[in-house]
């Protein structure tokens, strides 16, 4: 925010002086749209969104006063804009919405009598995507916070899922609850796994030209490289959650207790969550495998209880009950998709 209200204000400052025109808005909407969290992306950006801008002058000073303000013409110029600013120049979506903006912004303060300006305020442009880019470089964002907060944030929301799934299908359990556990999973996948990629991004990369970053280049790095593993781990909890999710609509009226395998989730979230830890420097490698260790006891366990449902169910004469013991297979795949989760997680022999 602090970033943001400085360059607006020295961009606007420097083009009032440079320019000389009223009300340079241009600058430092430009400059505000150029400041980016790390300085490689101001730089791609700068390039990116200037170009995007001018554009949008560009159109708005060719339509002039020739279009009214309305509701019909302002559809029209949004629409063309985006068009050629997405289809035809093939901008990115951050940067092709700035030429629609800036259409609208032109439009709204360029009246006939300052048509003059235009060349002028092209140059308020290109001082804002300059301004952006020096405050960028003089106060680079560190990407090391962000990235810690989202891995924590993806590591306790895993952990706590598989925990109350637990801690649910040790009584008995309804599809009511396993909706929710699969719409958070979900969610989980698709948003936080999302942020925290986005977070840690090219780490190494991005404290290259990060002056804040390159002391932490190696934690950034090792981000870089572990995000994957959370992400798989965050489809596979996913994937258990649609499984019991599907078992619990095969007994509209209650699923009966599972107390061994509840109590392998809430195993497996205490192993995501030591391996967030770890990650993050907050516990250590012995920790990750202590919980490595927890989760196969509870497996074992599992796989004993597994192989007797089979026994039953390839023993047994009653054909309908033998369909309802047959639901050891959807266990079993339970089970090895718990197994796929720890092999991934679990830390090198030392």
């Amino acid at each position: 925010m602090a970033k943001s209200g400085l360059a607006a204000g020295v961009s606007w400052w420097l083009a009032s002086v440079i320019t000389n025109i009223p009300d340079p808005v241009l600058a430092p909407l430009t400059a505000l749209v150029v400041v980016q969290v790390s300085v490689r992306s101001s730089v791609r950006s700068a390039i990116e969104r200037s170009f995007a801008v001018v554009l949008g002058v560009l159109v708005a000073l060719l339509v002039g006063d020739a279009l009214g303000l309305n509701g019909v013409t302002v559809g029209l110029l949004v629409a063309a804009a985006l068009v050629v600013a997405e289809l035809i120049l093939r901008l990115p979506p951050a940067s092709a919405r700035q030429v629609p903006i800036s259409v609208l912004v032109v439009l709204s303060t360029v009246t006939p009598d300052r048509v003059s300006f235009g060349g002028l305020r092209l140059l308020d442009t290109v001082i804002g995507a300059a301004v952006g880019v020096i405050v960028s470089l003089a106060f680079p964002a560190s990407r090391l916070v962000d990235a810690r907060q989202t891995i924590a944030r993806l590591g306790e929301s895993l952990a706590a899922l598989l925990e109350e799934m637990g801690t649910g299908i040790a009584e008995p359990w309804s599809t009511e609850q396993t909706g929710e556990w699969r719409r958070r999973a979900r969610t989980t996948r698709e948003r936080l796994v999302a942020q925290a990629a986005e977070a840690v991004g090219q780490g190494r990369e991005s404290a290259r030209w990060n002056v804040r970053d390159r002391r932490h280049i190696d934690a950034l790095g090792r981000f870089e490289d572990e995000m994957p593993r959370l992400g798989r781990a965050a489809i596979g909890v996913s994937v258990l959650s649609r499984g019991l999710d599907d078992q619990a609509h095969l007994a509209p009226a209650g699923h009966a207790p599972m107390a061994a395998m509840g109590a392998l989730l809430a195993a497996l979230g205490g192993l995501i969550r030591a391996f967030a830890g770890e990650l993050l420097g907050t516990v250590d490698a012995t920790d990750v495998r202590d919980a490595v260790d927890e989760v196969r006891r509870r497996r074992e366990r599992c796989s004993q209880a597994v192989s007797r449902r089979a026994r039953v169910a390839l023993e047994h004469e009653d054909a309908a009950e033998v369909d309802d013991e047959s639901e050891w297979l959807d266990y079993a795949a339970l089970i090895v998709q718990v197994d796929r989760i720890t092999s991934d997680l679990e830390p090198p022999a030392a």
